[in-house]
Formats: C-alpha cells, structure tokens, sequence
C-alpha cells in the first residue's frame, strides 16, 4: 500500500510544468487573436486607400503661375517651295531651348506665351543656322484624377530665321498638338508633340534667291514647370 501511495502523488517537479505549460497555451492564444485584429485594420486602411486613389480630387479652385524651361527638337517634315529645285536646302532639323510662362486661371487651362530659340541644319549654307519663335499659346486639360493629366495644345506667333543671331527672313506660324502633364510632387514634367507650319518671306542667301514659302516642322518638347499659386 505504501508503494501504491508513492506511485499516484505526482511530483512537485511534474506539477510545475503542468502549471507552465497550461499558462504558455494561454500566452499563445491571446497573441494569436492579436495578431488577428491588428492583421484586418492594415487591410481595411490599404482598401480605403486604394479608394480614395481612384476617386477623382475635386478641382482646387485656385489660380497659379505656371513658369519653366523645355528642351525641344525641330523635325523639319517638309522645306516646301523654299528647297525646290535646290541642291542644298537651308532648312533643316534641330533642336534647342524654350522659355515658358502663363496664366493658370483653373486646373483646366493655360494660357501663357513662349520664347524658343533653335539651331538648325542650314546645310553649309549659314555659319549657324538659328530658328527663334515667339508664340502664345493655350492648353486645355481633361482631369483624370491621377498623377497624369492630357491636354491639348494651340499657339500662334512669329518666327524668324538667320545667320546666327541676324533675322534673314520671318514670318507667322501656328501651333497644333498635344501631350502630357505629370505631377512630380510640386514641380510638372510635360512632354508634348506639335505640328507647326512656318511661313517665311523670300530672302537672298550668298547670292542665291530663296523664294518664299511653307516650312512643316513637327515639334518635341520636354520640359520642367513650376507653380506659384496667386493669393486673392
């Protein structure tokens, strides 16, 4: 009977990790269902989120100054009458700078003019072939509501082209195309293509008379704007 009694009282040592074991089962089950909650309000926050990326922001209301700088390229498409017949065409591709600044009376338009100065390939006939324009020109903006905006583009000028900074010949020209606008976080990047057909008036080059004519340039634009917004 002694032996018996001995055999069924636990040990102290057995009752301790019994008693361990039970408060670790406890722990485990409370940091599960933690776990859990805290799992769902990152998942709730991410879909709320993501719902207010697609919804479209209300338009701001506010005017801006819009003002910067582009690097451009002038593709000539077509010289017109002014090359015909010609062995050497003075009218050739290039690229350049542009200086911009307008008026941003909302979120849909700009309007604002444009100083651009090219060098072109004159085909040895010009030291430095060199294109200036000056124009106006408008946006229209379609709202999209992400960081990327379209719009169209128009413009109106004049341009001038010469012997490095002389004005040989000039005439009006005209601007018609379209692009990108992307928020950088302050700052814009726009990229946009235009056609622009360049009227130039009859000038005389080494003796050789050039006639009047039609230029068809295509014109790339990449350039940085910045935005001071007007206080009313």
């Amino acid at each position: 009977m002694y032996a018996w009694s001995r055999m069924k009282r636990p040990r102290p040592g057995t009752l301790a990790a019994i008693t361990a074991l039970t408060s670790a089962a406890g722990l485990l089950t409370a940091t599960a269902r933690a776990d859990d909650s805290s799992t769902g309000a990152p998942t709730a926050t991410a879909a709320a989120s993501a719902t207010e990326r697609l919804a479209a922001p209300p338009p701001s209301g506010h005017a801006y100054i819009q003002y910067g700088v582009a690097l451009a390229a002038e593709t000539v498409a077509s010289s017109g009458a002014i090359c015909a017949g010609l062995p050497n065409c003075i009218f050739g591709s290039g690229g350049g700078l542009v200086v911009r600044v307008g008026w941003r009376p909302s979120d849909a338009f700009f309007i604002g003019g444009s100083y651009e100065v090219s060098k072109q390939d004159p085909d040895q006939l010009y030291r430095l072939g060199i294109l200036q324009q000056l124009r106006a020109e408008g946006r229209r903006y379609f709202a999209t509501g992400r960081e990327v905006t379209p719009f169209l583009l128009v413009g109106a000028g004049v341009a001038a082209y010469g012997n490095e900074w002389t004005v040989d010949t000039w005439g009006p020209t005209a601007t018609l195309g379209g692009g990108i606008e992307v928020e950088l976080g302050g700052p814009v990047l726009l990229l946009s293509a235009a056609y622009r057909p360049m009227y130039f008036h009859s000038w005389d080059v080494s003796g050789t008379e050039l006639g009047s004519g039609i230029v068809h340039f295509v014109g790339l634009d990449i350039a940085v704007e910045a935005k001071d917004r007007l206080q009313r």
